[in-house]
């Protein structure tokens, strides 16, 4: 829904498949940066070599003041080039779960409108420390920094908000043997039943969107 979203807006969008062998772009040739998510780590450089050139292009596009989304894994390379740790989290949080609005996050423009409590998409196990000067937008009780936003170019996301049933589906597909059990962990049946929560989502995404988008146009 990224995809939909910018192709509106008239962008020229490049979608680059480090696992697939594709080649890093040179950081004067971009204006904004999305990192998605993946099942890595932090630390599997050694199984996944074009980790390294990802946190290079990542932490150039900071040091430059440009414009850098993270979502899930995402979120954690740019808290971890900024400095700052990621770790497990209390437990897995797989399915549809609410989010809890700080403060900040019930009054900031990119994400006031999404209400206090909103569900969205989770498939995670680790989490991170906020990166300094960011502002916090939201939590969960496994993960109390779900949600980032620093000098209004940079934003984190350890949630799901582009996703729909057809994504769910894949993930299922795909990565549907590497979920634990847990407290926190739906399972397909009720992940797919829940998916119409996509509906909302789909919109506080182009909240978001919207916010970064304008804020950061040249």
């Amino acid at each position: 829904m990224i995809e939909t979203y910018l192709e509106e807006k008239g962008f020229s969008l490049k979608r680059i498949k480090l696992y697939d062998g594709q080649s890093l772009p040179v950081v004067d040739d971009v204006d904004y940066l999305i990192v998605m998510g993946g099942p890595m780590n932090i630390e599997d450089e050694e199984k996944y070599p074009w980790l390294t050139g990802e946190k290079e292009l990542i932490k150039k596009m900071i040091d430059l003041g440009k414009p850098v989304l993270g979502i899930c894994f995402g979120a954690q390379l740019i808290a971890h080039v900024m400095g700052k740790s990621v770790h497990p989290a209390k437990d897995h949080e797989i399915g549809w779960y609410p989010v809890n609005l700080t403060e900040a996050g019930k009054t900031h423009p990119a994400t006031k409108h999404w209400g206090e409590n909103p569900i969205v998409y989770h498939w995670h196990s680790n989490t991170f420390d906020l990166p300094e000067g960011a502002v916090h937008l939201a939590s969960t009780e496994l993960c109390i920094n779900q949600a980032f936003i620093v000098n209004e170019n940079i934003i984190g996301l350890q949630f799901h908000l582009e996703i729909g049933r057809p994504q769910v589906q894949a993930m299922i597909k795909n990565w549907g043997r590497y979920r634990e059990s847990g407290d926190h962990v739906q399972s397909s049946e009720e992940m797919l039943r829940k998916s119409d929560a996509a509906d909302e989502t789909r919109k506080m995404l182009f909240q978001l969107l919207n916010y970064w988008v304008s804020n950061n146009s040249t």
